[in-house]
């Protein structure tokens, strides 16, 4: 077994290793080569601080990372791990790890991060004796919204850009990796912003992905929440989405109020769980 970044990787067989990881997963998948693509770049996965196990010189496993400054530290995010049925049990995730490990140390990271799905026994006992410690609960949720009472004195229209010194405002809890500024400031041209309005002033938003129906994110000024502002936003939603279902990922389990909406008002359903993970460097 042989272990190196993953730079120069062709991306047919990093797809193909990918897909065949994830097969049996407690949540199978599958990717496209163009879906693979996006995520990298979406997520800022960076294939030189990714790291592979190559048997006999083919691909059989991987991490990819991404990287950020935020804060004053150094993170690298976990964007995914897989080891193809062949080769498993040999500890070759920890392996991986004791490879990379230094070479984040060299780049002065503090902090690794991923996200591993509840019920996961064998990944979360794995990722523990690693270091890694549970930091929170992120609820998933999917399905066709159902439209409650509206608010006609709110009034939601699309936005040109990113208001992020209101909508942080509006935040209770931060959003996932996938749904950070970070991310989200580079996919501009792949979101849909929506702004509600009461009158003129702006009491809510949401950000929503037409092509993947994904809501990355939702948020209400605490002094205008349970009147109408969050329906309103998905009201839009629905009608852009043409009747198919969309999804809401890694909504902090702390925010009580937020599964409630999304379950009780929306009707949404809480599919799956992540859990958080960290581990300091």
């Amino acid at each position: 077994m042989e272990f190196k970044n993953l730079a120069g990787t062709d991306i047919k067989e990093l797809l193909s290793v990918f897909n065949l990881s994830f097969s049996d997963y407690i949540v199978p998948f599958h990717l496209t080569e163009e879906q693979l693509i996006s995520k990298i770049n979406t997520e800022k996965i960076n294939l030189d601080i990714s790291v592979g196990v190559f048997d006999s010189g083919h691909l059989a496993g991987f991490i990819l990372q991404a990287e950020k400054a935020e804060d004053g530290e150094k993170i690298i995010y976990n964007a995914g791990t897989g080891v193809i049925p062949e080769v498993r049990g040999k500890g070759l995730v920890r392996k991986m790890y004791d490879f990379i490990l230094p070479v984040l140390q060299e780049r002065n990271a503090d902090r690794l991060l991923l996200e591993v799905i509840e019920g996961n026994e064998p990944a979360i006992r794995a990722y523990e004796n690693l270091g890694f410690n549970v930091v929170r609960k992120l609820l998933c949720f999917r399905g066709n919204i159902i439209l409650a009472k509206e608010n006609p004195d709110i009034i939601v229209r699309e936005m040109e850009g990113f208001q992020w010194e209101n909508f942080l405002s509006f935040w209770d809890i931060d959003p996932s990796w996938q749904a950070s500024v970070f991310v989200l400031d580079d996919i501009l041209k792949e979101c849909i912003i929506l702004g509600a309005y009461r009158d003129t002033k702006l009491v809510g938003y949401a950000i929503y992905n037409r092509s993947s129906k994904k809501i990355y994110q939702l948020a209400v000024d605490k002094s205008h929440r349970k009147q109408g502002a969050g329906t309103m936003l998905f009201k839009a939603i629905a009608q852009i989405a043409g009747g198919s279902e969309v999804s809401v990922n890694n909504v902090d389990d702390m925010s009580k109020e937020t599964f409630s909406f999304l379950s009780s008002t929306i009707g949404l359903k809480n599919w799956i769980s992540q859990l958080e993970m960290k581990k300091n460097l």
